[in-house]
Order: structure tokens, then sequence, then C-alpha cells
């Protein structure tokens, strides 16, 4: 029979995990007053922004440069353990199930934070990681609507989404940049048709030239359903951009760029290597991944050096071969035997290095379990050899005697 105690440290527990999820702190969401912490409704009927009154009332606006660092932080304790989460934008500034969405930054892994499990039962809690994003060169001027949104690696099958009023400077006046952006990944809604697999990270399948991987193990580059296909489409809204209101200084006070904030040093891999991604029903093949790798300098600051832009990918047809911690191959998104103990996922011509998990091995782009049984049958060979050896050494040990 359970204590009190006991019962109540569970009851608690529930309490934490329905009133806690996570918001956007940085920038300043719209609908501040009105704004929940749980995800978007499974069947998908309050995307985009969580509608709802007062959706799109603005407390403060978000003053942003092209090309300056901005902060992305969150609220909430609450955080599934982790998983990947875009940051994007429409040029609406109230938008709709038609607006068009970019992405302008993608992070794989490790958000908003790589930490097991959850990090507090507070709503109010602040110590989850903070990210830095720009909005690109060339983007137009004008006020629109960027976009949080979060796939979570552990738990319900959700999509979290809050989005925040930005005024954007500095920019073009057109929208060639916009244009060419990525159309932001959307799962989940409803989990039923789509999902992203139960404790995995996702890889966005598009997820533009500006990515970072905070958490680099139990990576999944395919969704699981039979409607992936319209499910994934309604990043492209209508398909057509809108234009981006002329700046009016609505709710102004709001302060420019955000304050830069360090980039936390690169997760290290669980134990026992990468799990590579097993195919799924609706299989939805990841095309492009840019990394940003953290590096630790001499004083041991994390520093991040600025992800270059994709490089063409080799030839089809052409062998993968190893240049350092490269290996060149030919499909993107494809599994990369390197040996027979590691792997990696080809990224326009170039497969980092990965580790294996324990008991895997890698053959012919294919991941599958290590065949153990002659591993078995050899080892039992040679304990009953050893068994037999100190059988007949006691015997000779008896006779002389």
């Amino acid at each position: 029979m359970f204590s009190q105690s006991v019962l109540a440290a569970t009851a608690l527990a529930l309490v934490s995990s329905c009133n806690a999820h996570m918001i956007l702190s940085s920038p300043v969401p719209y609908g501040l007053d009105s704004l929940t912490n749980s995800p978007l409704d499974n069947s998908g009927s309050d995307f985009p922004c969580k509608q709802r009154s007062g959706v799109y009332d603005i407390s403060e606006m978000n003053n942003m440069k092209v090309g300056e660092s901005q902060t992305l932080s969150f609220k909430g304790g609450a955080t599934h353990g982790g998983g990947s989460c875009q940051v994007s934008v429409t040029l609406d500034a109230k938008p709709t199930k038609d607006s068009q969405w970019k992405v302008i930054h993608s992070i794989i892994g490790g958000c908003p934070t790589s930490e097991a499990g959850n990090l507090s039962g507070d709503s109010s809690y602040d110590g989850a990681t903070k990210f830095n994003y720009t909005v690109p060169e060339g983007m137009p001027n004008g006020e629109y609507t960027l976009a949080w949104t979060w796939f979570n690696k552990i738990g319900n099958r959700e999509m979290y989404m809050n989005c925040a009023p930005i005024t954007v400077s500095g920019g073009a006046d057109n929208n060639d940049v916009y244009d060419k952006l990525p159309d932001m990944f959307v799962a989940n809604l409803p989990r039923e048709s789509c999902e992203v697999p139960d404790s995995m990270n996702m890889v966005f399948p598009n997820p533009g030239d500006s990515v970072e991987t905070a958490e680099s193990s139990a990576l999944a580059t395919s969704l699981q359903g039979s409607g992936c296909a319209s499910v994934t489409k309604l990043g492209a809204g209508a398909g057509k951009a809108g234009t981006a209101a002329e700046a009016t200084g609505a709710a102004s006070g709001a302060a420019g760029a955000s304050t830069p904030v360090s980039t936390p040093a690169a997760s290290t891999p669980a134990a026992g290597g990468v799990f590579a991604p097993g195919a799924a029903s609706g299989s939805y093949t990841a095309t492009s991944m840019v990394s940003v790798v953290v590096t630790q300098s001499a004083a041991g600051a994390a520093t991040t050096p600025a992800a270059s832009p994709a490089t063409p990918a080799a030839a089809a047809g052409t062998p993968a071969s190893s240049s350092g911690d490269c290996t060149s191959c030919s499909s993107n998104g494809s599994v990369v035997c390197i040996g027979s103990d590691s792997f990696g996922i080809c990224n326009n011509g170039c497969a980092v290095k990965q580790s294996l998990a324990s008991g895997t091995t890698c053959s012919n782009g294919t991941i599958s379990k290590r065949d153990t049984s002659k591993v078995h049958k050899d080892s039992h060979r040679k304990a009953h050899a050893r068994a037999l050896a100190r059988a007949a050494r006691s015997l000779i040990h008896k006779q002389s005697v």
C-alpha cells in the first residue's frame, strides 16, 4: 500500500507535468496575457500561434536588425528531455493557416535543453538553454511575425508554437532572400496522421543554412504515419508570401538586438554511441543539414564558428572516401558506413564520423544488430574446454596422491 508521501509526490509530479510546459521568453511573444504553456491542440485547430482571443495583442515590439545576434530563451521547466526546434518567420502580422512560414534557424536536439526528463516543475523557471540566431541579411524591412516551434523528445507527440511580433530593419525592400528560405517543418498535427518518433531528436528535412546541433544522439530522419504528405505542407500555408507592413512603432520601447549569449559546449553523445534512425512508415528523408560545431578555446570559453554555406553534393555514384573528419558521400540524408563500428549521415557531400551504439554494426548503408550467435558459441566452447581441463587436472592430482 502506497504511503501518503508517495501519493503526494506522485500528485505533485502530475500537476507539474500538466502546468509547467514551456513558453517563449525572448523575443517577447504576442498575447502575453493570454498565452498558455501548453502545446498546439492535437487537431491543429489552433495552428498557427495558438489561436485564441487576444492572440495578436502586442505588449512589446521586438526590434531586430538583419545580421545582428538575437536571443532565444524560454520560461518553464517541463522540457521533456529536449528535442528539436526551429525559428521561422512569416511576413503576415496576424498569421492564419494560409500564411507562409520560412525557417531562419534550426536546432537539432538539445532544445530547450539536453537534460534527460524535466528541469523543473516551476512555470517561471528560466534555466533552460539560451540560443542565438540572426535575421538573415537581405530580409525585407517592416513588421511581421516570428515563430518558435518545438518537437519534444520525450512524452506525448506534440508540437509547440509561440509567436512574437518583430520589426526588421537594415534589410531589403523586396522578398528575394525570404522566398529562397525553406518552409517551416510541421508534424504531430494530428499525431495519429504524422508523428516524430518518440525519444528521438528530429533532423529537419530542410533546415536551411543556419543550423546548430545541440545534441547529436538519438537522431531521427523519418516521420511515422500515413498522413505526412499533407501535415508537413502546413508550414507552406497557401504557398504565397505576404508583404511586410511598414514599421509603425507599435508598443515601442523594446530593446534593439538582444545581448548575445554564450553558446554552451556541445553535448556529449550518450554512452553507447549514437543510435542511427531506422526506417518508418511514411518516411520523410532529410535532404540538407549544416552543423555548427562548438569548439573549446584554451581559456575554456566556448566559441561557435559561423555556419558555412552548403557545398554542392558529390557527384552521384562517387564512392565514399575519408578526408579528416569528413567522409565524402553522394546522397544527402543517407547513412554512410565508416568502418564497421561508425557511421555518418550524408550532408551535402560530407558524412561526419559518429560511433555506433553498442551491439550494432554498419554494412552497405544499413545499421543492424551485431550477430552474436557465433560469439556465444565460441564463448561456450571455450568455457566447456576450460571446465574439462580443470577436471583433468583434478583427476591427475588425485591419482598422484
